[in-house]
């Protein structure tokens, strides 16, 4: 207990409205090493703090923040100032070879991390502090990476311009029609286009052994499977139980009552129903949005049915489910092998070190090639097939060392 009173009395000059003679540290079972930070009057929560073995601090929620509203707004700048004092002071020698990484200006706070490097100058990830701070430099959250970690001594490396190759190869784009969300992309009009997606099918990384890795193939994120809405989907499904058939059944004729022709404009994704969860009270059935074969992200139907009555309890419709998109298939599109070769043609790989974790949860650091974007930043999601725009992700709120 004394640990924790000690941390916390560290952290008081960044905190507010909070005194350590009010303050009482009570144990928790799960996870081990975790406190709650209680007043003494009351037993109100002002703030969980968890510590390692050795008394060391590994996570701290500032709980009393989160009904207080910062009345002032530090720049991105004064806050990693701030950031820096806060962790020469509370942490002192231990987080001398600590460099700053970034700030990450959110809705209601900012993010700040702060890592160790290797030889070459290279960061590495999730390897010192990551602090949150609100507005007005009221510390809010703090994770802790410190302790030992390893470093991967590459036998085999590859330049970056086989990496390049290398990542080429394993690109591919789906041809969709998506909103050009004005919250998402610089330039966004918030029309829908016909665009080649590589949000899914750009690899992530490529190993020093010519390893190319996906993060969204090795999590299995993958564009859902359909099947058609003809006779066949009810006989390719006579082999569920026999409410799963009634509620597929319901489910259809709901769909073509509100939409005759219904089999021109939607497929059927084939997880839907969820036939084997006894335990729901629905089954849940999405039918996504096409247009001539071609997907319209986002867009769609969603039918819940009782499983015991086999009645319709919710239909619920997109926003743009009922639209016409024909017009956006009348001219033909450039084509994907174009797309792939202006995707690349501004992306250079980058030499990193990723982390992964060893038997015991000893983090270890690999070197690998990443893609990089040229300034002023922003990552490329997709490319538009009529007129090759380049849908960019603003990351202007992110201030890097």
């Amino acid at each position: 207990m004394d640990s924790v009173i000690r941390w916390f009395e560290k952290f008081l000059p960044y905190l507010d409205g909070l005194n350590i003679e009010d303050i009482k540290a009570k144990g928790t079972d799960c996870p081990p090493g975790s406190w709650m930070l209680c007043k003494k009057s009351g037993g109100e929560p002002v703030g969980e703090l968890h510590l390692d073995s050795r008394g060391g601090i590994r996570y701290f929620q500032n709980i009393h923040a989160e009904d207080r509203t910062p009345v002032v707004a530090l720049s991105p700048q004064a806050i990693r100032d701030r950031a820096g004092q806060f962790v020469g002071e509370v942490f002192g020698a231990e987080a001398e070879d600590l460099q700053f990484s970034s700030v990450v200006d959110l809705e209601n706070v900012y993010t700040i991390d702060f890592v160790r490097v290797d030889e070459d100058g290279l960061e590495l990830p999730n390897s010192g502090l990551s602090l949150a701070f609100q507005k007005d430099g009221v510390l809010y959250e703090l994770v802790s990476y410190l302790g030992p970690l390893v470093l991967i001594d590459e036998q085999k490396t590859i330049s970056s311009e086989a990496a390049l190759d290398l990542y080429m190869a394993n690109l591919s784009a789906e041809l969709k029609i998506s909103k050009y969300d004005s919250e998402i992309y610089v330039d966004g009009d918030d029309e829908f286009r016909l665009i080649y997606d590589f949000l899914t099918g750009s690899p992530d990384e490529v190993k020093m052994d010519g390893t190319v890795i996906s993060l969204a193939e090795d999590l299995g994120i993958r564009p859902p499977d359909h099947e058609p809405l003809g006779k066949g989907t009810l006989e390719a499904e006579s082999r569920a139980d026999d409410a799963y058939r009634i509620a597929l059944d319901s489910a259809i004729k709901a769909l073509f009552k509100r939409f005759p022709g219904a089999e021109q404009r939607f497929l059927m994704r084939k997880e839907s129903g969820n036939s084997s969860e006894s335990s729901k009270s629905t089954f849940s059935f999405i039918f996504d949005r096409h247009q001539n074969g071609i997907q319209i992200e986002d867009e769609g139907v969603e039918i819940e049915v009782d499983r015991k009555t086999g009645e319709v309890v919710r239909f619920e419709i997109s926003d743009a489910a009922e639209r016409d998109f024909s017009p956006l298939l009348k001219e033909r599109p450039f084509s994907m092998r174009a797309a792939k070769a202006l995707f690349v043609s501004d992306i250079s790989m980058r030499p990193v070190r990723t982390r992964n974790e060893a038997a015991g949860g000893v983090p270890v650091y690999e070197l690998v090639y990443i893609p990089v974007f040229p300034d002023p930043g922003g990552h490329i999601h997709a490319i538009d097939a009529h007129s090759l725009e380049k849908w960019t992700v603003d990351t202007g709120s992110l201030l890097e060392g």
